[in-house]
């Protein structure tokens, strides 16, 4: 955390300056001071005086004005009225924010809030909560790679499920569950199997594209969170939907999906902190 984007290097402080210029551009003119003000606060809570041009554009991402008139940057691409520019990072920035005490924040993607896992980890004293002056920007690839693990595993089980259990699985099962846990929509074997395995293996794709990418580090670890939702949330569809349902079915889901998500999150945070000891150690 710094004081004022002054504390900067010149090259991190000029590309902050860019960000904040384009950013309140399109804004009308009365908001512009307040818009930028709120901005520049964000990003010295999130930055420190050693951040690069980088680690300037990962969080930058994630706090460019997303509604409202005049608000969309330049280059941006939405869909259904969400963002796509940044969504990622805001993923993992959202998902994973130990310097943050909330325990919920308002949603990487649409509206209402996300667990901050990054807040649980450190409540579990699984991790300090300046572990990273800004997570994941340090996370080396042999991180990534490792983590494309546990997709490929449930891709493999929920494959394997269908494989074994086919011809044994009733003729229709659940695609929709209500409130109280209780199916209420209902599809065939065939188009079931279909997309569980379909969302579990496009899962292991983006888990793959992070491993091999050479963008931040906040992300990649975006992507892998997602994909890591994606995998398990088609595995524990496949093994719910021969059951009868009930109440326990969204806290399964949600604890599966927390427990998941949140052991490889935690994963990359470890490794960038311990990518940072290390480099600290080599330059002594």
């Amino acid at each position: 955390m710094i004081a004022s984007i002054d504390e900067l290097r010149p090259d991190a402080r000029a590309a902050a300056q860019r960000f904040l210029d384009a950013s309140v551009a399109d804004v009308e003119r009365g908001l512009r001071d307040d818009v930028r003000a709120e901005l520049t606060a964000d990003l010295c809570e999130r930055l420190a005086a050693t951040a690069t041009p980088a680690d300037v554009a990962a969080i930058a991402d994630g706090l460019a004005p997303e509604s409202g008139p005049g608000c969309r940057r330049p280059g941006d691409r939405w869909v259904a009225g969400l963002r796509l520019r940044g969504m990622l990072t805001r993923i993992a920035q959202t998902w994973w924010q130990p310097a943050d005490q909330r325990l919920f924040l308002p949603r990487a993607v649409g509206l209402g809030w996300d667990v901050n896992l990054g807040a649980v980890a450190v409540r579990l004293n699984l991790i300090e909560p300046d572990a990273e002056a800004v997570p994941f920007t340090s996370t080396p690839d042999a991180a990534f790679r490792a983590a494309v693990a546990l997709p490929a595993l449930l891709v493999g089980a929920t494959a394997l499920h269908y494989l074994v259990r086919g011809r044994t699985l009733p003729q229709r099962l659940p695609s929709h569950w209500g409130l109280a846990g209780r199916p209420d929509r209902w599809v065939s074997k065939e188009r079931a199997a279909a997309t569980d395995i379909a969302l579990t293996a496009g899962a292991v794709a983006l888990a793959a594209w992070s491993a091999g990418s050479d963008r931040p580090g906040p992300t990649r670890a975006g992507a892998t969170a997602a994909a890591t939702a994606a995998a398990t949330l088609g595995t524990c569809m496949t093994v719910i939907r021969p059951t009868r349902g009930g109440a326990w079915v969204p806290v399964a889901l949600l604890g599966a999906l927390g427990a998941g998500v949140g052991g490889v999150l935690l994963g990359l945070a470890r490794a960038g902190r311990q990518a940072e000891i290390d480099r600290d150690l080599g330059d002594r």
